[in-house]
């Protein structure tokens, strides 16, 4: 959905949101959607950009396999009952099928199965085509993957009516929680900070299985440090052999270890505008909330 508005993607549901909230972001979606989360800016991120690039190429490289023509399918559909459920799509396989494409690291191919294997896919993957077959209305969806640059690897997914219809109920559920101002179940930290993002300077009084789990915790962080120590130590001697070395291999030739200069990089000195220009400095100073931080006592 490169392009979209803030508007658009606070308007529906859409098939990265499905993919999201399937990849356990579920959360950031919804807080997202009622504007009290920014999302984060991908479009300059070059992983996103030779995406974006890579897809005609990938759509090219699926025809050439299966011999299926396909055509640009860059628009926006709606579902036919529920409005609310939309979604973006790749390309139309010339059988009526969806071609979803994607460019992924070579290090993430063990988790898809091989092509005399049953089909396996991360549920965001699944979730996603899913999402798109049932707003367009069609049985399958072609998942064509290009993995590194080099491997390209495709799945024929087919979706029932009655597999779509629970999507759909479960979608809405996740729909509701953007209107209704209830919000799902924390399943982390990371969730918790963002229910919870101010404290009230109120005191809570813990029951037995707090306290236990602050003991657990504390001894956790005991064992960290320990293991913390323990890295340090073996950096140091291991650094302290290098020296200038760029590169430690074994003696059979195998890296072991690299420790190499980074490539130089500009930094805005914001001390040194404060000094020299103070007037400009502090027109764009802007307050912020503060964090909650937690102290384990």
């Amino acid at each position: 959905m490169d392009g979209f508005s803030k508007e658009e993607r606070a308007a529906a549901w859409w098939a990265t949101d499905s993919r999201r909230a399937a990849s356990g972001q579920l959360m950031d979606v919804i807080l997202e959607k009622r504007g009290e989360k920014e999302r984060a800016d991908l479009s300059e991120v070059e992983a996103v950009q030779m995406g974006l690039l890579m897809q005609p190429t990938i759509a090219q490289i699926f025809t050439e396999t299966t011999k299926i023509n396909t055509r640009p399918l860059d628009i926006a559909g709606t579902h036919r009952k529920h409005e609310w459920l939309r979604s973006h799509y790749d390309f139309l396989a010339e059988d009526g099928g969806l071609v979803e494409v994607k460019n992924y690291n070579a290090a993430v191919i063990n988790k898809y199965s091989e092509p005399d294997e049953p089909i396996k896919l991360p549920e965001a993957d699944y979730v996603q085509c899913l999402h798109e077959a049932t707003v367009y209305g069609c049985s399958h969806v072609y998942f064509a993957v290009l993995f590194g640059g080099q491997r390209f690897r495709y799945w024929k997914l087919e979706f029932s009516d009655a597999e779509k219809e629970e999507f759909v109920q479960r979608a809405a559920q996740w729909w509701a929680y953007i209107h209704s101002g209830t919000l799902p179940p924390a399943e982390n930290t990371d969730h918790l900070k963002a229910i919870h993002q101010r404290d009230n300077g109120h005191v809570v009084t813990a029951t037995a299985q707090i306290e236990h789990a602050c003991e657990a915790l504390r001894k956790i962080k005991e064992q960290m440090s320990v293991l913390e120590d323990a890295e340090e130590k073996a950096k140091f001697i291991i650094q302290n052999f290098m020296g200038d070395k760029a590169e430690l291999v074994s003696v059979a030739g195998d890296t072991l270890a690299t420790w190499k200069t980074s490539k130089p990089s500009k930094k805005f000195d914001a001390k040194a505008m404060e000094k020299e220009i103070p007037e400009t400095y502090s027109r764009y100073l802007r307050e912020t909330s503060g964090s909650r931080r937690f102290l384990l006592k």
